[in-house]
């Protein structure tokens, strides 16, 4: 569930990434409620692929919180991925590039993830974008296994 404000932030960034002929997917807490999950959106969480990255941190320059890093910095990090933060007005955005990403899993294991986009376009109340395809959501989920990702995979459903 996506408050005004976040609606209107989540149209902003996708108009003009669109606009921009950049492509992304919608992934983590956003694509969960694009199939269903009955929670509050956290952080806006979309994936573009590394060779839009500058063109990304330009387009969004005076929104940044923290430019692109691999934010791997110790045994109980969980993601090992490239990462641009950003927060307007209010929202937190993650922006993450698609090659070369790892997770740790609840037991303790890294699994590289997938370099290629594979989404849906779907509605998100009201706002229409690319989506990671569900089984692939749901993959990930049951990979990282955290509270909040177990119960959006219930709420999806497999």
């Amino acid at each position: 569930m996506l408050t005004e404000i976040q609606k209107e932030i989540l149209r902003f960034v996708t108009q003009t990434l669109t606009e921009e002929d950049i492509e992304f997917q919608a992934s983590g807490g956003l694509a969960a409620i694009a199939y269903g999950a009955r929670r509050p959106l956290f952080d806006i969480d979309l994936e573009i692929y590394k060779k839009d990255a500058e063109k990304v941190q330009a387009l969004f320059k005076e929104f940044i919180t923290e430019d692109w890093n691999n934010d791997l910095e110790g045994p109980e990090d969980e993601f090992d991925l490239w990462i641009l933060k950003l927060e307007i007005r209010g929202v937190p955005l993650d922006i993450n590039q698609m090659e070369d990403s790892r997770i740790k899993s609840k037991i303790g294991e890294w699994v590289t993830q997938p370099d290629i986009m594979e989404y849906e376009m779907r509605m998100i109340e009201g706002i229409e974008l690319p989506v990671q395809r569900k089984e692939s959501l749901i993959a990930y989920k049951k990979l990282i296994a955290r509270d909040t990702d177990l119960i959006d995979v219930e709420q999806i459903g497999d």
